[in-house]
């Protein structure tokens, strides 16, 4: 109960508001805290906490419903590809099957019937539906194509799902660039398979199409051959912000603490959490819950204005790729604006182990404003990973400022 309570108290304080995990006694306690669950169904005896028929699954959450919307997303089996029987044997001890089928017809099947069961209930219709998640090891040439057809899943899921942990991306020509021989090919940066070279969304969006997507599973490790706890604090943030930008629906971080005790660091599966086995946070953890408290509003709902700006980097230091500034502009009830800016560059070389931490001179920026700006305020992380302010001089309209590989944010007020 202590590792718990502990536990509470690091979700709790991080912003974070969304998670995702199985049935248990936890989820209302969760739920009165703040924080809505996305539960997992699957199939009876399965390691998520499934239990029952689909028909049972939805009574479950009804039940845990009954007092509050606790549980705001039930997404679809996971990994069927990994965990369900092929040709019905039983594979890696589990044999979960749907209607008598295991992968792919069975868990085709049960992602319908899920949808169904959850969209006729009344007290369960406006819950958000996402699809079930393949296990990450198809690719863009044929080789290994998904086995889900174009649309095939589109009617039976609210949004999509796809498990993306960002790696090295080998289906584009090698180049030269910041310090690698092979850029992409040596890079691991968070937008690595979306934005450029998207093949993560190539593979894993059409059999939703044109359903948006959701990233259920994605973070980064830090065992030996994953990247440092100094990597992971500056990636976390913008892999947030990337995915946000890119129209992923909702990200889910894989995870928030590590799952067991593992000195040696081989083990990835022991080393994905925000926060150690001891229940010390990593500095990815500081990071991504200084971001979250900046950002945080009111939750009544409220039409964003729009802004007119321009963006231009004045300065890159050699680094050509001006395009690699990425952005988000978002707003606050209140009325101010807050730019989101971070340049998506590669932290390490993933050709070595351990991989080798690469540092890059930050980018001179211009920010124009077609609105007087009356006030102006830049966060940027300091050494302990908490965003720190420091109000910029205004010309009027244009700001002057230094976007490194780390988010900072510019608040801006403007003259009504």
């Amino acid at each position: 109960m202590h590792a718990y309570e502990g536990v509470l108290k690091l979700l709790a304080g991080s912003g974070i508001r969304h998670v995702r995990d199985g049935f248990s006694d936890r989820i209302i306690e969760l739920g009165k805290c703040g924080i809505a669950t996305t539960v997992i169904a699957d199939l009876e005896g399965n390691s998520n906490g499934g239990k029952g028929t689909v028909r049972t699954i939805v009574e479950r959450i009804k039940a845990i419903n009954a007092s509050g919307r606790y549980i705001d997303a039930v997404e679809g089996p996971n990994e069927p590809d990994n965990f369900w029987p092929r040709h019905k044997k039983v594979y890696k001890g589990y044999g979960y099957m749907h209607g008598g089928r295991g992968f792919i017809m069975g868990a085709i099947e049960f992602q319908k019937d899920l949808y169904g069961a959850v969209k006729s209930d009344p007290s369960t219709a406006g819950l958000c539906v996402i699809g079930l998640a393949l296990c990450p090891v198809y690719d863009p040439l044929g080789l290994s194509p998904n086995p889900l057809a174009e649309r095939e899943l589109a009617p039976y899921a609210d949004w999509g799902n796809f498990h993306s942990y960002p790696g090295n991306n080998p289906y584009n020509v090698p180049f030269p660039y910041a310090g690698l021989e092979r850029y992409y090919w040596q890079s691991n940066f968070p937008s690595i398979s979306l934005d450029e070279y998207p093949w993560a969304l190539e593979v894993y969006a059409p059999p939703y199409s044109p359903k948006p997507m959701a990233a259920t599973e994605a973070g980064y490790p830090t065992h030996r051959e994953g990247v440092s706890e100094l990597v992971q604090a500056r990636y976390i943030p913008r892999l947030c912000c990337e995915y946000f930008r890119m129209g992923i629906k909702r990200t889910y971080l894989y995870e928030l603490v590590d799952e067991f005790k593992e000195e040696n660091k081989e083990d990835p599966e022991a080393h994905y959490g925000l926060v150690r086995w001891d229940l010390t946070p990593k500095p990815a953890y500081t990071a991504l819950k200084s971001l979250l408290d900046l950002l945080k509003d009111t939750p009544e709902e409220f039409v964003p204005l729009i802004l007119n700006y321009e963006l231009f980097v004045t300065s890159s230091k050699g680094y050509f790729r001006t395009d690699f500034l990425h952005h988000l502009v978002l707003q606050k009830r209140a009325g101010d604006f807050y730019f989101l800016l971070w340049h998506e560059i590669s932290c390490e070389d993933v050709s070595v182990v351990p991989h080798k931490e690469l540092f890059h001179p930050e980018m001179n920026v211009n920010l124009v404003i077609k609105r007087p700006i009356k006030q102006a305020v830049q966060y940027c992380y300091d050494n302990s990973w908490n965003m720190i302010p420091r109000e910029l001089p205004a010309e009027v309209n244009t700001l002057h400022f230094e976007v490194s590989d780390k988010v900072t944010v510019l608040s801006i007020t403007l003259w009504n």
